[in-house]
């Protein structure tokens, strides 16, 4: 996403028109650039979103928005990114690592106890919408976004914003910008590109205040830089091959992708077909700019939200690039985690799908960057390496429906509690082992569906062997699902709390849900008690901040913490890879036919399926805040939990409530590890849950 206030020049072309000119029509907009308006520019954004990890505020305002659009008869037609384009994620690397900058200064402002002015430093669909502008849709009546919607062939106006309370709707045109710069359509887009995109970064001399002397450089800067170089972008680079050679020795070619995508942008039609814009003159090297091509059949599975972007688009561009975190903690279990550890199951992942495509694909390599080292490449697809085949897994689970309603009666779909301790059950699990003769085949049932794919996750993962019976790890987790769920029935609005101790042990497996690793240098780390005490209180709020402290649709208020931030990082980590390997299960059923195709509930079953939630760290601070203010066995406990929220958690729904599930949900916890054989979890990490449990029996 490019910044929103984007290029000051386009930006002060922005007219004012009246709201009614929209009535009654629907207005395609870009879904990410409007929640970046309410996150970043709106009045009442959420300046703390960078130093939570997650938002507290932005529902209620949402709502408040489509409230408004209902009221003006007017229709919201969001459209989410689909995936990125050639050289996207590298810029977003880069943008990340800028924004480290700034997050690093404003945790220099809170830690030397200036919050208030740290609160105020925290704070690609647009070729989709640009295809409904240009074809003059019967769907939409215009388009709200970014002005990169300027590259493409729309017919004129872009919506920037729209003013409910004055009833005026601001809009950009592309014919009056021509205008006023009196230049070619082609001139724009090439000076557009040079101001720098989403997928492109800025021409450097632009950047230069030695040669542009009013910062931030202008679309209008880059035009008059072209027409100095006889309007050739070429000539441009020649002419500042000096400043390019040390930065961007290579930004010619980048530049020269991103023309050529922006003439050929890829799209889908009103009725459901994609395309490539200009057909006609797509080059021979496309693959170079656009990546290699995908089965329509997937980008259907993307259009209607069975799947998500990610793993196509490592696909098509043969590159996964791990983006910059929100805390810029580069530790080193953190690159363990993505460069091992994670790797692994997106590898898994992608042995799913690629057998299905086309053969050169297979043969083509996949590669890893990374944010924190740019010298750093791993091949994560490796076209001359055996893979890991688990065809033979992933085959051999096929039960009915009508089965496991007859041998467990409340079983619930998708929940992961009952698709675990359903195969305690010996009879049941022989029951789920598929016939050689008899695959599996056109499943309609979304519920029987989702359970598939939450058995075949945890057989992958380990947590089920070859008879379909519950491993070591499957039995911790078996356990941990168990204890919790007398909590779950008791507070049946507490978000994701099945999913929430899967993502634990998960955690456990790979050896960071435990006390290593404290990291005292970020701080937060609690202020009394003795060094174990201290790291006790640790590992009970990294369990906490698994959790989701429920709030009020207003902003964040309470204490921060960079540590416990930089462990979220090392959480959603491993959760966007366990959702990554779920959606290749999901993709992998409908591409081999073994559940029905056509549904108009692609969506809804996708977003039932674990590991898209990803809550903050707040209730994780909270917990440590007030149990690090406890002494043991507290005469005051009772008197400081109910007094507690008003002073760090203003708005929390319950945050007595919460706390307890904290507690049990860590309970859960210790007594799945306490099932764990000795080969299974270090003597260590062992003795640092028993100890944490002796330290939170004393103060809850």
């Amino acid at each position: 996403m490019e910044d929103l206030i984007g290029d000051p020049f386009i930006y002060n072309q922005a007219v004012a028109h009246s709201l009614s000119e929209i009535e009654d029509c629907a207005i395609a907009v870009d879904a990410a650039y409007y929640l970046q308006l309410h996150l970043d520019v709106f009045p009442g954004n959420e300046p703390l979103l960078p130093a939570l990890g997650g938002l507290t505020g932005i529902q209620g305002r949402l709502e408040n928005e489509l409230d408004q659009w209902k009221a003006h008869n007017i229709t919201p037609f969001f459209i989410f990114d689909g995936q990125s384009m050639a050289g996207q994620d590298e810029a977003a690397v880069k943008r990340g690592l800028a924004n480290r900058v700034k997050a690093d200064i404003s945790w220099d402002l809170y830690f030397t106890g200036r919050a208030a002015e740290a609160v105020t430093a925290f704070g690609q669909s647009t070729r989709q919408m640009a295809y409904f502008e240009m074809c003059d849709s019967d769907q939409c009546a215009g388009v709200m976004g970014s002005s990169e919607l300027l590259l493409y062939p729309i017919r004129d106006c872009v919506i920037r914003t729209i003013d409910w309370e004055n009833n005026l709707v601001y809009a950009v045109s592309k014919k009056h910008i021509l205008k006023t710069l009196n230049v070619s359509e082609s001139l724009f887009i090439d000076a557009f590109l040079m101001t720098g995109t989403s997928f492109l970064p800025p021409f450097l001399p632009l950047t230069d205040p030695t040669i542009i002397k009013t910062q931030p450089h202008t679309v209008a800067d880059a035009v008059n830089m072209l027409r100095t170089a006889e309007k050739s972008v070429t000539l441009v680079c020649s002419s500042f091959q000096d400043i390019l050679k040390g930065k961007e020795s290579n930004w010619l070619d980048k530049y020269r992708k991103a023309r050529m995508a922006v003439d050929h942008f890829v799209y889908i039609a009103e009725n459901g077909e994609v395309k490539v814009h200009d057909y006609e003159h797509l080059t021979n090297d496309n693959h170079e700019y656009l990546g290699l091509q995908l089965p329509s059949e997937l980008f259907h599975y993307l259009s209607t939200g069975l799947i998500g972007p990610r793993i196509l688009t490592w696909i098509t561009h043969g590159q996964l690039h791990v983006l910059p975190t929100l805390d810029g903690v580069d530790s080193d279990e953190y690159k363990k985690l993505v460069t091992t550890q994670s790797a692994r199951i997106k590898e898994a992942a992608l042995s799913l799908v690629i057998p299905r495509l086309n053969r050169g694909i297979g043969f083509k390599n996949i590669s890893m960057k990374v944010w924190y080292d740019a010298d750093y490449s791993s091949t994560v697809w490796d076209r001359q390496e055996a893979k890991a085949n688990f065809t033979r897994q992933v085959a051999s689970w096929k039960v009915h429906e009508a089965t496991i309603k007859e041998n467990i009666p409340n079983f619930a779909h998708g929940s992961i509690i009952s698709e675990v301790l359903a195969l305690k059950k010996p009879k049941f699990a022989a029951l789920t082992r598929a016939n050689p003769e008899d695959k599996l085949k056109g499943v309609e049932s979304a519920d029987l569906i989702k359970s598939i794919c939450i058995w075949r996750f945890l057989h992958i993962r380990g947590y089920v062997d070859d008879q379909h019976e519950l491993t070591s790890w499957g039995s911790a987790l078996a356990t941990a699902l168990a204890a919790i769920e007398p909590t779950a029935k008791k507070y049946p609005d507490f978000p994701h709390l099945y999913e929430s101790i899967l993502v634990a042990i998960e955690l456990i497996r790979f050896e960071l849900l435990n006390t290593r690793n404290p990291h005292g240098e970020l701080r937060g780390l609690a202020l009394n008690g003795s060094e174990a005490d201290q790291l006790s209180l640790l590992l009970i709020s990294r369990c906490a901040s698994l959790l989701k402290l429920r709030h009020q649709a207003n902003g964040y208020t309470g204490p921060l913490s960079k540590n416990l931030l930089a462990f979220r990082s090392l959480v959603s980590e491993v959760r966007s890879a366990d959702r990554d390997l779920i959606e290749a299960i999901l993709a992998s059923m409908f591409m081999y036919a073994q559940a029905k195709r056509n549904r108009d509930n692609s969506w809804e079953l996708s977003h039932q399926l674990p590991f898209l939630y990803d809550p903050d760290v707040a209730l994780g601070i909270a917990v440590k805040t007030y149990l690090d203010d406890l002494v043991p066995n507290d005469p005051h406990k009772s008197q400081k939990l109910e007094e507690f929220p008003g002073v760090y958690v203003p708005y929390a729904v319950s945050f007595t409530e919460d706390f307890n599930v904290a507690c049990n949900f860590f309970d859960a916890l210790h007594a799945a590890v306490k099932e764990l054989k000795p080969n299974d979890i270090p003597a260590i990490d062992r003795s640092a849950w028993d100890s944490a449990a002796q330290y939170l029996a004393t103060r809850r």
